[in-house]
């Protein structure tokens, strides 16, 4: 896969596929050391060091700091984000802390409340739409 490739693909996709889980409708409080992608759908309070991705699932809430390669925000994050090499805020991610990353991706309706330290010079935040559903293209597509 070329480089290129490889900057393309969903930060999904590029976490193992092992995960810890933090399920809705629980509570969890302590601290998560993981080697594998760590997502969180339920309420976690405490810090996350994850040598991949941290995913905060929409509903789920996190109050703690997160340490991780990659990080994605559909849910609620109540700390900081430190050292992270890739963040995503999605459009119902909310971000209340302060954020330190290489590359840092914020979805239209996303709303972060912080401080942003990206730490390579010359890279800007990206800003995107998430991907509309199918039948909000109708009337692009032609009728016979």
């Amino acid at each position: 896969m070329s480089k290129k490739e490889e900057r393309k693909r969903r930060r999904e996709d590029k976490a193992v596929l092992s995960e810890t889980v933090i399920a809705s409708n629980t509570r969890f409080k302590g601290n998560i050391n993981a080697d594998d992608t760590v997502r969180i759908a339920g309420h976690f309070e405490g810090d996350i060091h994850c040598e991949q991705l941290v995913r905060i699932d929409i509903g789920g809430i996190v109050v703690g700091t997160i340490n991780s390669a990659l990080v994605i925000i559909e849910g609620e994050l109540n700390g900081n984000i430190e050292s992270a090499k890739q963040v995503e805020v999605r459009s119902e991610g909310r971000a209340i802390g302060n954020i330190k990353t290489e590359e840092l991706a914020i979805a239209e309706g996303s709303y972060i409340r912080g401080k942003i330290n990206m730490s390579e010079k010359g890279k800007k935040p990206v800003s995107f739409v998430e991907k509309r559903d199918s039948g909000d293209q109708s009337s692009n597509s032609e009728e016979e």
